[in-house]
Order: C-alpha cells, then structure tokens, then sequence
C-alpha cells in the first residue's frame, strides 16, 4: 500500500483565492483568511454576506478563478511524491469544489482524491451557504482512513493555516509550509516548518521517508 500525502491546496499549491477576489473586487475584508483567523466556518458566513452586500454572485467568482495559476512548481512537486517517492496523493481542503475546478486539471489531480466542501447557491445565483464535506476538522478524513485500516506508517501532511493543525498532528511527518509570523508562532514545535517544496523533498530523502 502507498503512504498517503494529504495536502492543503490554497497556499501551498495554488494561491489564496479570496486574498485574489479581494483585490480585484476591492472588497479588503476578503483578504482574510484561516491563517488569521481559526474558526472557519465563521470566517465563511463572514464572506458570504460580504458577497451578498456587493452583489457578488458565485459566477463572478468564477470568473476571476480563470485568471489564477497554480503555484509555480507545485505540479512538479506532486508528481515527484507520486513517481519518486511513492506516494498517494489526497487533496483535503477547506475550499470549494466549485472554484477548485480548473486548478485538478492543472495539476493532474483525479477529483476523486479530493476531500473539499461545496456551496449552496439560491435561485439568483447568490451563495447562500456552505455544505460541509465535515464538521470537525480536517482530521476527519484521515480518522476515516484509520477505521479502514489503511496503513498510515510514513505518511505526512501539508498545511500553511490553523485549520491544518488538526490533520498534522495526525500523521508521522506533518509538514507547515511558508506559515504566516501568528500561525508559526502558535504552532506545535514538533511541525515542520518549510518555505519550499525542495526542502519538504530533501526531508522526506534525509529521513528515508520512501
């Protein structure tokens, strides 16, 4: 069996989608994100009716996901886990379906390797609400593979934000990649922090994690 790689997508393989829709909607209060703030179901019902004051429906945004590529060398980097270093890539993200769309192709990610949520749209095209994927925590997912009985033995985790914390203490290798001065310093010290894909390579190699 394949360790498993569960990893984060915005801010580690593509960008922070809602600092993007920020910018371009000037509507600053958008920028905030998980690595500010932890409760991210309040965070979402706080974008939501950010969106609704600016008449933003989910089309809009959309839209501007069109304008946004992945980060530089992320495609590679999965890649080289899934060929080289052989593992099972799962993708377990606080982001929605609906914008994450064009980033799997980017990637070549199967969207069945995806744990994400989904958004509730009314007739008038409006984001009214969030469907969980899960209620908890990003952990859920990996306790569901614990249930099964997948071996774990080796496998890591890859998160930028508070909201990864739960599903890195998880696993033997958990993984913050370029976390933000608050999130660092709130951070178990047995994490490991990185600025790049390479160094999370040259871990993994180091430690004959393969």
């Amino acid at each position: 069996m394949k360790k498993m790689a569960f990893i984060d997508m915005e801010g580690v393989l593509i960008p922070e989608l809602w600092k993007h829709f920020s910018t371009v909607l000037n509507i600053p209060e958008l920028a905030i994100t998980t690595r500010e703030v932890a409760d991210y179901k309040s965070l979402m019902k706080f974008r939501i009716n950010l969106l609704k004051e600016n008449n933003i429906p989910l089309k809009k945004l959309v839209g501007l996901i069109k304008e946004i590529d992945a980060s530089p060398n992320a495609k590679e980097f999965l890649e080289h886990l899934k060929n080289n270093k052989k593992f099972e890539v799962k993708i377990i993200s606080d982001c929605f379906y609906e914008l994450l769309d064009p980033f799997f192709d980017q990637l070549n990610l199967p969207i069945d390797n995806a744990y994400c949520h989904n958004f509730e749209i009314n007739s008038n095209g409006y984001i009214e609400n969030v469907i969980y994927n899960r209620n908890k925590g990003k952990h859920e997912i990996i306790v569901d593979y614990q249930k099964k009985k997948v071996p774990l033995k080796n496998s890591i985790a890859i998160g930028d934000a508070f909201n990864d914390f739960t599903m890195l203490h998880l696993v033997d290798h958990g993984f913050l990649f370029q976390p933000s001065e608050e999130v660092s310093k709130n951070s178990p010290f047995y994490f490991h922090k990185v600025e790049s894909y390479q160094e999370i390579i040259q871990y993994l190699t180091n430690n004959r994690v393969a």
